[in-house]
C-alpha cells in the first residue's frame, strides 16, 4: 500500500517527534459519546421515568426503549445494546397482548 501514498496529510511531517504529536493530538481529537441515561429506570415515578417494563410513569401506552434507559455509557458502541432494549421491549408488549 505505501505505492498509493503520495503524502501524510494528518498529523503531517511537521509532527516528527512525540511533542509533536501530543500537541497535535491535544488540539484536535475530541471524545464522542452517545446520549444514554436521560431517562432512569426505577420503581418510583418520583425518582425515575420509566418503571423496569420501560413504560413511561403516568402515560399510557407509551414506553422507552432506546440508550436513554441506560444507566451508564457503555465501552463499546451502544447499537447491539439498543436492539436488545427494543426486543425487550417487543417482549413485554406481546406479554401484555396476550
Amino acid at each position: 500500500m505505501s505505492s498509493l501514498i503520495e503524502e501524510e496529510v494528518r498529523p503531517g511531517p511537521a509532527a516528527g517527534s512525540d511533542e509533536a504529536l501530543i500537541h497535535y493530538l491535544r488540539a484536535t481529537c475530541t471524545l464522542a459519546y452517545d446520549p444514554v441515561g436521560t431517562c432512569r429506570m426505577g420503581t418510583d415515578p418520583a425518582q425515575s421515568v420509566v418503571d423496569p417494563c420501560l413504560r413511561v410513569h403516568g402515560m399510557m401506552g407509551l414506553r422507552v426503549a432506546d440508550a436513554s434507559v441506560m444507566p451508564s455509557i457503555a465501552s463499546t458502541s451502544p447499537n447491539a445494546i439498543c436492539i436488545v432494549i427494543g426486543e425487550r421491549a417487543a417482549d413485554f408488549i406481546r406479554k401484555e397482548s396476550a
